[in-house]
């Protein structure tokens, strides 16, 4: 770090003011300054002394290891700081240095003023010169600074071609001719003539009869230029005694008071001024003694601050209070007025002497003096310079710990116990030394005693701190001494720098903290562990408090000139940062920018006046004055970290939450990677703005930067800086100030096609008065020559995407994979690869977008999308694509955005060598902006901050980007950046290229009815003349595909519907391509042609379709080809119209009896029988009942029932249909039968199968009435499959219908038993007049509980049966008294014994624990009297009888002996219940896989109650008795 002007040890440092003498430039003088900086400090054990007794009084052998530091300033002091001299004699130079340049100063007599002269790198002076020799040059830095005690003149670089030259003028070898102690040498001869000059000045002092306290300048306005007093008298004093502060006239406002203040002239201090010794001279202060100074006060009335003579403005009431403690003596005396005023006199000289042994190294004799005249001042009440010579005495303390010193704390430094003020509220803990201290405190180097000493200065600065202030405010208040603001200002911020680093090293202060004390030099390293008297130091608030304190009050502004008060300000920003408290800091540095602006306006009107221009146009002035040359060095074009304006305001915005640009945080960072003394420095050359990791994070961090603070302070504050800028002026900082407002005004996010949130927050006005100012800004700085003058673009998501939109005028080429390769080998007409297209490369549609690809030598066609948020129109100088693999070369220039939109241009590209190309944004020149690169934010993104606010002040700006952290810190929030999209492209070689030549489609359109299946034909045609086609492939698509997916994606469809929409897409075909071979292998020669031949299928909803031909090139055998081919797809289109032909508008189910089997199994057994069985006659009386109805076309259908293999039960399906086509159809239905494991094929049934015909006219509708076998199900609950294996939607139940198992189980059944109905029948229809013929769709079928009931067998059986008794003998004479009827239906004599049969059979997948019930009643009777068979019926055994375990399809035949006692009409009931519930713990399989496939469905269906089965039909008696 440099030097701090506004350091604790300041006043330990002697000022030397550095000089440009003679043609030098810029660079080479800085070069100079630096080497004479890093000798800056002097041990005084090097310095020769002087042999000359007389002038040893600062003799460095009194103390050889002291040390003289050096400020080495290149910059006036103003004249305000002159004023306080010698009060503060540290604060003017006391050395001038003229620096000249070897290499140009000898032989060409050039001699230059400070100041005067302007110095560029081409080495010429536009300045005043002079003949004559470096004497010369010494007169005139004499005569320009006579109150410099050393003038001397270093010549760099200078050779040995001169002999002689005056003592004043020493020459420096250059660097590489310098040895290690060249330098240090050079700065030695000068404090040694340093030490010399201080002896006179010194011994002036002491002849003097007093010394006056400064008074404020009242009413400055003067721009701090380091000016002399010109006039000839003060010129010809004596220069040692012209240095001593004269008595001023009036006094002015102190920190506490505010009175009338009387001008001077800002060009001369107020120590000047001297007061005459006759009442005439007294009314004229304007004209000044000859002797230089007044002569001391011989009379009480003399004093200053009595005379109403010199305070008109203080009545003589306030002059009473002010002297009420003064006693009027006559005569001489211990307590005269001449004793007190001789006294105080002594005091203030040797506070004066004290602070020159100080900068002279001396600091025993510094200590001892000052501790002495702080007793003097105390006991005098002469506050302001008993402040002073505490303030040098804690300076002395501080240097002696600083140089490894053992001390000890004066007595005086210690606040008196019945004077304790308030302050910073804190008890200093320090041992009190007893008795008056020892003088020559300074011992011999004890790391004990040194510790407790740096422990009691610790403890004792808030109390000594605290003491100084308030003697300051107590002069002012009580005593005429008033201290200048600029002076009280300063202490205050040199006290609380020193408190605040006490403070942040934890109340301690060790050698890390001393450097940084007396050398500014930062090691940031703090303690570990924290002091056990951490509590009794004050806390940052208390230390914020005492720095407060140096902020002038508006009635105190009047009295400083700008300089000294953006000094102070400065200060106060400074210790208000170290503390961490940036907010305060920012505030008081816009305070700063508002006092500094009207300055730096008014300078340019100034300089604008001098130069004859008007002010507006004074910025093309800086061209004639050469200005323009040097600007780009002093603004933009500095190497390493940039400390200037722009580092400032910057730093300002930072802390208001103003949102920066990129080369905004690049400064900062720079600026933060020097305040570190570590070796983690950050490098700026590596810095790229425009990567995408830099730019993401930016955005992160905007958004909560946008959140943070109030966004009408940001806007006020980044004008403000754009004022500042523009009135220096700084035209980079124009621009980026200008980008940074719009930054901060505009929303940052990237909104989605209907977003409306993304209008920023400036007026439109202020939008365009914004973008002229960077307009013209642009235009002045390019007028100048400034390189790089170019603003930072506002927006981060200017690109939105980028996408390829056209190729060429054929198709782009698509990527496949090996695999699908040898699928489409195997590809045949009745593959079913897909629900939608029907071939492996018709997979690819439904799937993700494929990488979009080029071909070699074919013109591609790219669309940018780019979005202006503001409300102007945005001019693009010229756009790119950045690619980051590969190179392809598109440009487009003088495009324009217009406002608030998203808008796409634009760009042509060719590539010319296959390979990858990878596009990562774009390289945009925005008009008046930089060229930047721009990634690709495809995605809409809207930043939000925190939902819960965990943080204050400047920590909650703090976010983290989640693609940099994976886990943030305590105090940081974790937010998701936008997406950056990136587009590659591969670019691969020569493809051929196919089109449809003809087809035999007229007009590519073809009609069909529902059902029909028509052919045409297509050829496709080579058309490239250098690539064959080896591979092609067919995939198809229609409008049914669209109507099929909305349904898919329908979540409410039940398990049946979503099985019949997968059905329609999976397995029913629309097209088809008829191939001789399907492992044919295809190849079309260059310029040649193919014929395809595509069969068509007629459905509902069916108007147009289209072809999806695939094809390329492999170059190679199927067998060597690599993981990847391309193709090339062509898509033909047509239109389709399906007429409907022949729809199923109802059916129904229907009950048959099973009499009719019964009759026909009971006429094969009779003719299989013996003829004497059964008598004729009866036999055909029995058959007669069934036969008596005329035959009818069903007669054939009914002998065949019951005599095959699919039992004596059936129903009847109904089937209306009806004609739509306008033409008479023939309608054929076939039913096959049921098939089993033993029996042949289905297609071997179907020629079995019988056929029911009709013939429909247009607009009828027939019934057709077919006989099916009833039919049993394995598993009726099994889970309804699915098409898709990559779904089980099936299973999900929807959300707004409750569940309910029985609704459950009837569905699935029912499905079942449909699906088992549409494997035994179809039905086609044909057009007779035309030949044409199709297929009728009987999935329309549909099924309800009653239709279940009529289809479906009992899950057990009961049939009953009545014969004889079968424990009496039968006789073979005699025939069965009993006759059967029907199959139910029995005829028997009473009083025989009979049989009652009961046969039970299961034909469920387990086992059942069956209980059979019995129950007889008479027939057609009411309930009462059909249960009374007391006399009527009789039975021998139990009518409830538990029967043994029945095992799946097991029958088991009960018998129940049985008689009727009376004649009439029985019926006989059964029922079966199960007793216990069988429990198998074995996974059983099903038709659908184990029951996991059904996710556990199936078990939930399981019934888990007992059950019970009722006979269909009763059992019919007829009971009869003889005739």
């Amino acid at each position: 770090m440099g030097i701090d002007a506004l350091s604790p040890v300041a006043p330990a440092r002697i000022r030397c003011l550095l000089l440009p003498s003679g043609p030098i430039t810029r660079s080479r003088f800085l070069t100079f300054v630096e080497r004479l900086r890093q000798e800056s400090t002097v041990r005084l054990g090097d310095v020769s002394p002087n042999t000359k007794s007389q002038r040893n009084m600062f003799s460095p052998l009194a103390f050889p290891t002291g040390l003289a530091i050096y400020d080495m300033e290149i910059v006036n002091p103003s004249s305000s700081y002159l004023a306080l001299a010698p009060f503060e004699l540290y604060r003017e130079p006391l050395v001038v240095i003229g620096i000249a340049d070897g290499t140009n100063s000898f032989g060409r007599g050039h001699v230059a003023g400070p100041f005067s002269v302007s110095v560029n790198d081409n080495g010429t002076s536009d300045g005043q010169n002079s003949s004559g020799d470096f004497s010369e040059t010494v007169k005139w830095l004499k005569g320009h600074y006579p109150r410099a005690l050393v003038h001397q003149i270093l010549v760099f670089d200078g050779g040995d071609q001169v002999s002689s030259l005056p003592s004043d003028v020493v020459i420096v070898p250059p660097l590489v001719r310098s040895k290690s102690t060249t330098m240090k040498t050079v700065m030695c001869d000068l404090t040694a003539l340093l030490l010399v000059e201080m002896t006179s000045y010194a011994k002036s002092l002491q002849a003097l009869p007093t010394i006056e306290t400064p008074k404020p300048l009242q009413d400055q306005r003067s721009s701090g230029d380091y000016i002399y007093n010109s006039n000839p008298q003060l010129d010809e004093a004596p220069r040692p005694e012209s240095r001593i502060s004269r008595t001023p006239t009036t006094r002015s406002s102190s920190p506490a008071a505010d009175v009338e203040r009387r001008h001077h002239r800002d060009s001369v201090p107020s120590q000047m001024y001297v007061a005459a010794t006759d009442d005439a001279d007294e009314k004229s202060t304007s004209r000044p003694p000859s002797n230089g100074y007044r002569t001391p006060p011989v009379a009480f009335d003399q004093i200053n601050g009595v005379s109403e003579a010199q305070q008109p403005s203080i009545d003589k009431e306030r002059l009473r209070r002010l002297s009420r403690d003064r006693v009027a003596v006559q005569g001489f005396g211990s307590g005269s007025v001449g004793e007190r005023a001789r006294n105080k006199a002594k005091g203030r000289k040797g506070v004066v002497l004290g602070s020159l042994y100080l900068l002279a190294g001396r600091w025993p004799d510094a200590l001892k003096e000052l501790v002495e005249s702080a007793t003097v001042a105390r006991g005098l009440s002469d506050h302001v310079w008993h402040a002073k010579a505490l303030d040098y005495i804690l300076v002395c303390l501080l240097i002696c710990a600083w140089a490894g010193m053992d001390f000890e704390i004066p007595q005086i430094c210690y606040p008196l116990g019945d004077k304790s003020s308030p302050g910073l509220g804190k008890t200093s803990k320090h041992n009190s030394l007893n008795g008056i201290p020892d003088l020559t405190p300074l011992k011999s180097p004890n790391a004990a005693n040194r510790l407790v000493s740096l422990q009691n200065l610790c403890n004792l600065l808030p109390d000594l701190v605290n003491n100084i202030l308030h003697l300051y405010v107590r002069a002012a208040t009580f005593t005429a001494d008033q201290l200048p603001q600029i002076s009280y200002s300063e202490s205050a911020i040199r006290f609380a720098k020193l408190l605040t680093i006490i403070e942040n090293a934890h109340g301690s202060l060790d050698d890390q903290g001393l450097q940084l004390v007396v050398l500014n030099v930062d090691t940031n390293t703090k303690p570990t562990t924290i002091p056990s008297h951490l509590a009794s130091f004050p806390t940052k608030a208390e230390v914020a408090e005492v720095l407060m304190k140096a902020l002038p009050s508006s009635a105190m502004e009047s009295s400083l000139d700008v300089n000294d008060r953006v000094n102070i300000l400065a200060g106060i920003a400074s210790v208000l940062a170290n503390l961490g408290y940036h907010r305060k800091k920012a505030f008081i540095m816009r305070e700063l920018v508002i006092i500094l602006l009207p300055a730096l306006v008014q300078s340019r009107k100034d300089s604008a006046a001098e130069l004859g221009v008007h002010p507006a146009a004074s910025l093309s002035a800086y061209e004639l004055t050469g200005t323009a040359k040097g600007y780009d060095e002093a603004f933009g074009q500095q190497q390493g970290p940039i400390f200037g304006i722009q580092s400032f305001l910057s730093l300002m915005c930072e802390v208001y939450g103003a949102v920066m640009s990129a080369q905004a945080e690049m400064l900062m960072r720079s600026r933060a990677s020097t305040d570190t003394d570590h070796k983690e420095q950050i490098d700026t050359s590596t810095m790229k703005p425009d990567n995408l990791e830099s730019v993401v994070g930016r955005i992160i961090e905007d958004v909560s930067t946008r959140s943070f603070g109030d966004s009408s302070l940001k806007v006020d504050v980044l004008r403000l800086c754009i004022n500042v800028c523009e009135a220096l002026p700084d035209l980079p900082g124009v621009l980026r100030f200008s980008s940074d407002l719009l930054k901060t005004a505009a929303s940052g996010i990237a909104p989605g096609p209907e977003s409306r949130d993304g209008s920023p927050t400036l007026p439109i006005e202020d939008q365009a008065r914004l973008l002229n100012n960077i307009s013209r800004t642009v235009s002045a700085a390019r007028k100048f020559n400034i390189c790089n003058a170019d603003a930072e673009y506002w927006d981060e998501f200017l690109v939105r995407d980028i996408e390829i939109t056209k190729t060429s005028t054929l198709k782009s080429p698509s990527p496949r994979k090996r695999t699908q390769l040898d699928i489409s080998s195997t590809f045949g007409s009745d593959s079913k690869n897909g629900p939608f297209i029907y071939n492996p490369f018709g997979t690819k549609s439904g799937s993700t977008a494929v990488e979009p690809l080029l071909v070699v030598g074919e013109e591609a066609t790219f669309s940018i999308l780019c979005q202006n948020l503001f409300d102007f129109d945005l001019d693009i100088e010229w756009i790119r694509l950045d690619t980051v693999e590969g190179s392809i070369d598109t440009l487009a220039k003088n495009l324009m955005i217009g406002p608030y939109r998203t808008q796409s241009f634009q760009l042509l590209g060719t590539p010319k060598v296959s390979g990858v190309i990878k596009i990562a944004g774009c390289l945009v020149k925005v008009k008046g902006c930089r060229e930047r690169r721009f990634p690709i934010f495809k995605s809409p993104w809207k930043g939000t901050g925190e939902a819960k606010f965990k943080r204050l002040g400047l920590s909650a700006r703090v976010m983290t980007n989640e693609r940099s952290k994976a886990a943030p810190s305590y105090g940081e929030v974790n937010i998701k950046g936008p997406v950056v999209t990136t587009l590659d492209i591969k670019v691969i070689g020569p493809q051929p290229n196919m089109v449809v030549k003809k087809s035999s489609l007229s007009q590519s359109a073809i009609m069909l009815l529902e059902g029909e299946t028509k052919r045409f034909t297509m050829t496709l045609l080579n058309i490239s003349s250098t690539t064959p086609v080896d591979i092609l492939s067919l995939s198809f698509s229609d409008s049914t595909s669209s109507i099929l997916q909305s349904a898919l994606a329908n979540t409410d469809l039940s398990p049946p519907e979503l099985y019949e929409v997968e059905l329609a897409s999976y397995k029913k075909e629309t097209f088809r391509w008829l191939r001789d071979h399907d492992t044919e292998e295809v190849k079309i020669a260059p310029n040649e042609d193919l014929l395809l031949e595509i069969e068509v299928v007629g459905k509902p909803s069916l108007t147009y379709g289209s072809i999806h031909i695939d094809y390329g090139f492999l170059g190679v055998d199927k067998a060597k080809m690599k993981d990847e081919f391309f193709t090339r797809q062509i898509i033909f289109p047509f239109t389709i119209t399906v007429n409907s032909s022949v729809d199923l508008v109802r059916n129904d189910f229907l009950p048959f009896t099973g009499d009719f089997a019964w009759l026909n199994q009971q006429k094969k057994i009779e003719s299989t029988e013996s003829a004497h069985s059964t008598p004729p006659d009866r036999r055909s009386r029995a058959v007669s009942r069934l036969t008596s109805k005329p035959e009818n076309r069903f007669q054939s259908l009914l002998e065949r029932l019951g005599l095959g293999t699919q039992g004596s039960d059936h129903f009847l399906l109904l089937l209306d249909f009806h004609n739509s086509w306008p033409k008479p159809l023939s309608i054929s239905v076939q039913v096959r039968e049921k098939t089993t494991m033993h029996e042949p094929s289905s297609t071997d049934l179907w020629k079995r199968a019988y056929t029911a015909h009709e013939v429909l006219q247009p607009g009828q509708t027939s019934r057709l009435v077919l006989l099916l076998p009833r039919m049993s199900l394995a598993r009726p609950y099994a889970p309804i499959p699915s098409l898709n294996a990559t779904t089980k939607r099936q299973f999900i139940h929807s959300s707004t219908t409750a569940f309910d198992n029985a609704t459950e189980r009837t569905a699935r059944e029912a499905f079942w038993l449909r699906e088992e109905i549409l494997k035994l029948i179809r039905a086609s229809w044909t057009e007779d007049a035309t030949g044409r013929t199709g297929q009728i769709e009987l999935r329309t079928l549909r099924l309800t509980a009653r239709m279940v009931d009529a289809i479906k067998l009992e899950e057990v059986g009961i049939d009953l049966a009545i014969t004889t008794d079968s424990t009496s003998e039968p006789d073979p004479e005699d025939t069965s008294p009993i006759t059967q009827l029907a199959r139910s239906v029995f005829r028997v004599p009473v009083d025989t014994f009979l049989t009652l049969n009961a046969t039970i059979t299961n034909r469920l997948q387990t086992p059942i624990y069956p209980l059979l019930r019995l129950q007889p009643s008479l027939r057609n009777q009411p309930y009462n009297v059909a249960l009374d068979l007391g006399r009527k019926f009789a039975f021998n055994g139990l009518m409830q009888q538990a029967q043994p375990l029945l095992r799946p399809g097991e029958s088991r035949e009960v018998q129940l002996g049985v008689i009727f006692l009376a004649s009439g009409e029985f019926e006989i009931r059964a029922s079966v219940e199960e007793v216990r519930i069988w429990k198998d713990h074995t996974v059983k399989k099903g038709n659908g896989g184990d029951d996991t496939s059904d996710l556990g469905m199936s078990r939930l269906l399981e019934r888990t109650e007992r059950r019970a089965w009722q006979s269909r039909e009763p059992c019919i008696v007829h009971a009869v008795g003889d005739a």
